[in-house]
């Protein structure tokens, strides 16, 4: 332990420093002594101890400081006295620090101590360090021990770009708790003299003292500089707008006062409120916590006077402040904005209300925080006077939160939210609980002219709390902001909240909580049985339902609708049925009698029969508003059990059949009257029932095409309109409405006897797949054949619906562009040829590079055509001056054609795996032309060929005769896809369109990304970084020829682009989304999907060597691990590679550190802690190449170091899952689909979410 640490003490006055120095210059753990003085300070007062050093510094804790004390830190800790104070050490107290220091391998250490005050010694705990305690006051004592390695590192790192005056001690301490860790000794180490004697409740609020605003500012830098490399950040510009409409409410506010025992007070903050003028009608809601005073007695005899005052007195005993206010905003008396007040308190103005509810509308705020001003009893202002928090903006007012210990009064709320997240049932910071939880989404408005008085008076304050108490307090703010900096970091990760932030998922469980009996029926429906019916070409769904039977059976002949009243109507309604306005015309309501997880009746406002010309047009309406929803509609006599009053029907997307099987029933849609290739009316083929589909991106434009379909529909005798069964919903920016036209209300068997009957009364849902049967006896008994009978039975026959077609074709083919397939085909054509240029007419050609360098040996095979001679046999060119020297003469480039559709050239020298762990080189086989052209220095090789041929040989290349046909042709569609895609952008950047950096380099950090813009001569090269091609070297698969022939013209669109449709070795089980591994443009059919069956077993998960050999040729083979792997480095061994790929020095390699995760986990922004440098890498490939001699397998690994000495770890292991970047389809998990029998457009929609696939040649 001999001369371990060297010393920095505050020093302002020497004689009074001289016993602690003369301690330290006893220890034999002590290296160095620095005395810290100020410029002017008298260095000869009692003359500067002997062996010690004077540093003159101008602020003790400032940046200058902290950087002077790590350039002249030898030792292996710094003991740093941060205040100018007397401190005695405690026996072996250095021997003891430093003893926890080295067990604990902490970044720094502090301990309690006693303090002395008066004359009188106290004991003065400190508290633990959380993620959490990033506030700027946090208390570690006067005395810290800190790792010197840490504190050099922090200089070169951090401090450089860090100038505070205030807040470099701040800094530092923030550093070191993001590189290790603040460790807290539990013991009584030293005795210090405490100079700031204010109580506790004038100190707590320094940080809003006007006279410490460049403190704060410089605090409020760091802090921000912190949240940002911990990743938990908010940007404000993200914030969500509170729907303020979205539920009903009696008042428009409500003042929450939580209150016990505080007789002496109540009434004058009852009658603040009370005395509030406003433009709005509000109530005070009291919640009165059982008080024994006087108080219940006082506002009982004050409400009977006033009906705005409710008086709450809780059943339960175990309540604090957070759990009053929860029965207060959970009473379905509370208003929309509740507002605080607390008992001891006064509104200053009657104008306070108005003014804080104006500021929610004005500000979009979901919370709203005032100004208040301290005072006593009297309302004589106190210390520091008015607190209006004016260290808050708007841009980084939540990120500064975290560090401060208020944020202020009057606290306002909007009542949804709160409700949804409620007050922890505290009496402490459970105000603050809530604001930073608000912050976190949404804005929080702030006043800051005086609204409300703070009275302190004897009794009620926590002016002058024990060190307990304040330790107490302060624990648990700082759990709150440790809670706080998870749940940001998950969400600015991507992670799914637990409650899902949605008006309308605000209102249905508000709903539930207050009706009792459709709560218990949405339980039940929880627990329903349901059964696949699976037919011919689709599955249908039965759902045993008891609770429908009022609606399966209900009555709706004439005389039985008028005798009851309409249940639709608001005043026939129950009481404890809530409403939602959705517009002038609709509003929604919960449906008690549920088939859906979420499901709504939107009926009109009034009573008016059911009638499709007053719903179609809101639909699109609510589609627009809630994009979630799918939106049904019943007709008279088609399912609706109030035909007497118009509505509509909406629920969870997502659910019905129908919706499920879109994908593959939307590829075979027969085209009635289209424009293009997104919009118009389709005939829905290989549906069980008559189905005509209407996709548009224009509400307007799907409104006019529903009147086309409504007009050619058969009106029946007696009926209001044709009988008929919509169910719509969004697919991105598409909206596909289904109308199912129908002949008959029920089937025959509904009303049949014995065996025969089935209770079972179609409507939009049935229709749509989902059999509704209230009877067990016909759940059990109903058979796929049964359920398509009753469709059928119920819907137009074939003949009805071809001339429901034909009539669609007469009336509207002109003005749709034509009619029938003519029109289909020509909006098609016109379709394909707006994808891309590439597409024209034929097969179109494809360049590939094959080889570079500047000598390249080649052999004709047949004879081949260049610069007007005939050519055959061994060739070799040279790059000389600039120029390709072939036979003697120069040429800028040169072409050699082939005379013959089998004539080929070999190519020797050709590298496979270029940087790969299986790397190599062999001659292959070519057919079509030759290129040779110069690039760099060097002359490149170019084959143009067929995208069909280039198909065989890249699959071929990639794939094993063995593999399943179903699989050969998904990878078919997909290598089309990718290449033409490929082709389209390299065009389009040769245009100097949509010119883009693939990368960002700075001089810590470099952000690299590679992709085919690396390629401008050619469209694709002949490696891996593309697809892998090896011309017809491997070119002999006659199962792969058969399937590029059967999926010819094939590719994977979404909307009107070609899908780049990228491809990976194995997902690890989840796949990656497009913008963690390449540019920041994220594709939406790119998105992470768990690669698993309905089991949830992982496709990619398989030891299975015969699947394994459809995808790892025998090179491949060589690497076994591709679902988990792990990687075993030394520091040696690591930092070679880190330095020596990066071709930089950055030292040992401490740390390596995840910024960011895509879905998949892997890691597309990865920092590497050097013990010279820390650097920030990405994306994907970046980060594998840098941590490997060729390729890591991924970048989705945990970190784990070992044998770490002097914060040097000696050893690292990387746990990884997946090989390969992870996006789009997972060639191991695509071939077990293929081996478990799925069909290939069932493979490639299972990784390519909301994409189609066409034909285009």
């Amino acid at each position: 332990m001999r001369g371990k640490i060297d010393c920095f003490l505050a020093c302002g006055d020497v004689r009074g420093i001289m016993p602690l120095v003369e301690t330290l210059r006893n220890s034999r753990t002590v290296h160095d002594i620095n005395l810290i003085m100020t410029a002017g300070q008298d260095e000869t007062s009692g003359g500067v101890p002997e062996g010690c050093m004077v540093m003159t510094a101008d602020s003790v804790v400032g940046s200058a400081t902290i950087r002077e004390m790590a350039a002249r830190a030898t030792a292996e800790y710094v003991m740093f006295l941060t205040k100018p104070v007397s401190v005695s050490l405690g026996m072996a107290a250095t021997e003891r620090l430093l003893r926890v220091a080295d067990d604990s391998d902490a970044a720094m250490v502090y301990s309690d101590h006693w303090t002395v005050e008066h004359g009188e010694r106290r004991p003065h705990p400190v508290i633990d360090y959380q993620e959490g305690s990033v506030r700027d006051d946090f208390d570690f004592g006067s005395l810290l021990l800190i790792n010197t390695a840490l504190l050099h590192r922090y200089a070169e790192e951090a401090a450089p770009a860090a100038d505070y005056r205030y807040a470099g001690l701040y800094d530092l301490r923030l550093y070191l708790s993001r590189v290790g860790k603040l460790f807290h000794i539990n013991e009584y180490l030293y005795t210090e003299e405490e100079t700031d004697t204010r109580a506790s409740g004038v100190r707590q609020f320094d940080y809003v003292n006007p006279a410490n605003r460049d403190v704060q500012i410089e605090m409020e830098h760091a802090v921000t500089a912190h949240l940002d490399a911990i990743g938990v950040l908010i940007d404000t510009h993200d914030y969500a707008c509170p729907d303020f409409g979205e539920q009903d409410f009696p008042v428009e506010a409500s003042v929450i006062i939580p209150v016990r025992n505080r007789v002496r007070t109540i009434l004058d903050a009852v009658e603040s409120a009370t005395r509030q003028k406003a433009s709005f009608d509000y109530n005070v809601i009291v919640v009165d916590n059982h008080s024994t005073d006087g108080t219940t007695e006082a506002l009982a005899a004050m409400a009977g006077g006033d009906a705005r005052i409710i008086h709450i007195i809780p059943e339960r005993t175990d309540l604090g402040i957070g759990g009053c206010w929860n029965m207060a905003v959970n009473d379905e008396r509370c208003g929309r904005f509740a507002v605080q007040l607390d008992s001891d308190d006064l509104y200053s103005s009657e104008n306070t209300l108005q003014t804080i509810v104006d500021a929610f509308r004005k500000q979009r705020a979901a919370m709203v925080v005032g100004a208040y001003r301290m005072c006593d009893f009297r309302l004589n202002t106190l210390p520091p006077g008015l607190i209006a928090h004016n260290e808050w903006t708007d841009e980084n007012g939540p990120n500064n939160a975290l560090r401060i210990n208020g944020l202020g009064a009057p606290r306002a709320f909007f009542t949804p939210l709160l409700r949804q997240i409620q007050f922890p049932n505290t009496s402490y910071g459970e105000d603050y609980a809530l604001g930073l939880i608000f912050s976190r989404r949404y804005r929080i408005g702030r006043i800051y002219d005086e609204l409300y008085l703070c009275r302190r008076w004897e009794g009620n304050s926590d002016a002058a709390l024990s060190i307990e108490k304040v330790n107490a307090n302060n624990v648990y703010k700082d759990r709150l902001r440790t809670l706080e900096i998870s749940a940001r970091r998950r969400m600015l990760q991507g992670k799914a909240d637990i409650q899902a932030d949605s008006s309308l998922h605000r209102f249905f469980n508000r709903q539930l909580e207050r009706w009792d009996d459709a709560r218990q029926r949405y339980r039940e429906l929880q627990r329903v049985e349901t059964k696949e019916l699976q037919g011919d070409t689709f599955a249908l769904v039965a759902q045993w339902n008891p609770a429908r039977m009022v609606s399966t059976g209900a009555s709706i002949d004439r005389s039985a609708v008028e005798a009851r009243p309409c249940f639709l109507c608001e005043k026939n309604r129950p009481a404890v049925q809530i409403k939602k306005v959705i517009d002038a015309r609709f509003e929604l309501l919960v449906n008690p009698f549920p088939i859906l997880p979420m499901h709504f009746t939107i009926p009109l406002r009034s009573h008016r029969p059911q009638s499709i010309a007053d719903c179609y047009a809101e639909i699109y309406r609510l589609l627009d508003e809630y994009p979630d929803l799918t939106v049904f509609y019943n007709g008279p006599k088609c399912g609706a059990s109030a035909p007497d009053h118009a509505h509509l029907q909406a629920g969870t997307t997502g659910v019905l059949p129908l919706q499920h099987d879109w994908q593959r029933l939307s590829r075979n849609l027969a085209p009635v009257a289209v424009c293009g290739d997104t919009e118009g009316i389709w005939l829905v083929a290989d549906y069980p029932c008559a189905a005509l589909a209407i996709r548009t991106a224009s509400a307007e434009a799907g409104v006019r095409m529903f009147r086309d379909v409504l007009r050619a529909l058969p009106l029946r005798d007696g009926e209001s309109e044709p009988m008929m069964n919509i169910v719509s919903w969004r697919s991105g920016g598409e909206y596909i409405s289904v109308v199912m036209p129908r002949r008959k209300h029920r089937p025959d068997c509904y009303s049949a006897d014995g065996d025969a009957r089935f209770v079972v009364s179609p409507g939009a849902l049935d229709m749509a797949g989902l059999i509704i049967t209230p009877r067990e006896e016909d759940f059990r008994r109903l058979t796929p054949e049964v359920a398509v009978g009753i469709l059928r039975e119920v819907s137009l026959t074939e003949s009805e619906t071809d001339a429901v077609v034909e009539r669609i074709k007469t009336a509207v083919g002109a003005s749709y562009g034509g009619n029938g397939n003519s029109s289909a085909e020509a909006g098609a054509a016109s379709a394909d040829a707006g994808l891309s240029p590439v597409l024209g007419d034929g097969v179109p050609e494809v360049q590939v590079g094959i080889v570079s360098g500047r000598r390249i040996v080649f052999t004709l095979n047949a004879p081949y055509t260049a610069k007007g001679e005939t050519i055959e046999g061994g060739q070799v060119v040279e790059f000389s001056e600039g120029g390709i020297l072939w036979n003697g003469n120069q040429y800028r480039q040169l072409t050699f054609t082939p005379q013959s559709a089998d004539a080929s050239f070999s190519l020797s020298d050709v590298t496979i795996g270029v940087n790969f762990h299986w790397e190599r080189k062999e001659t292959q086989v070519f057919r079509g032309t030759l290129r040779l052209v110069v690039e760099a220095d060097n002359i490149v090789a170019i084959n143009t060929l067929p995208v069909e041929d280039y198909l065989v040989s890249v699959i071929s290349s990639e794939m094993k005769a063995t593999s399943s046909v179903e699989f050969l042709k998904a990878h078919a569609v997909i290598s089309r896809s990718w290449l033409l895609a490929q082709m389209d952008k390299r065009r389009r950047l040769k245009d100097g369109q949509n010119s883009f950096f693939s990368f960002i380099k700075k001089d810590d950090e470099l952000i690299r990304w590679y992709d085919r813009e690396d390629h401008t001569i050619f469209d694709v090269c002949a490696d891996d970084h593309c697809q892998r091609y090896q011309g017809i070297t491997r070119a002999d698969n006659s199962s792969v020829a058969a399937a590029v022939k059967a999926t010819c013209g094939q590719i994977l669109v979404y909307g009107n682009e070609i899908c780049d449709a990228r491809f990976s070795k194995c997902c690890g089980g989840v796949t990656e989304e497009f913008q963690y591994c390449w540019e920041d443009t994220p594709k939406p059919y790119l998105l992470s999907v768990k690669d698993c069956d309905a089991d949830g077993h992982d496709f990619c998960n398989t030891a299975d060597r015969e699947i394994l050999s459809q995808v790892l040729n025998d090179y491949d083979c060589e690497t076994p691990d591709f679902y988990r792997w792990r990687v075993d480095y030394t520091q040696e061994e690591l930092s070679e590679l880190v330095n020596g790929n990066m071709k930089d020095d950055l030292g040992g390699i401490v740390d390596l550190v995840p910024v960011e995760r895509g879905k998949s986990g892997r890691i597309s922004r990865l920092k590497i802690v050097g013990t010279k440098k820390t650097v920030i890498i990405g994306k994907e490939l970046e980060i594998r190449r840098t941590l490997s001699r060729t390729h890591l397998y991924s970048s989705a690994f945990e970190v784990q170091r070992h044998d770490i000495a002097g914060g040097v770890p000696q050893r690292f292991t990387l746990n990884g899952a997946g090989w390969g970047h992870g996006v789009g389809l997972c060639q191991i998990g695509a071939a077990v689909m293929g081996a478990r029998g799925y069909k290939y457009d069932s493979i490639l929609l299972h990784y390519y979410s909301g994409a189609e696939i066409r034909k285009v040649y």
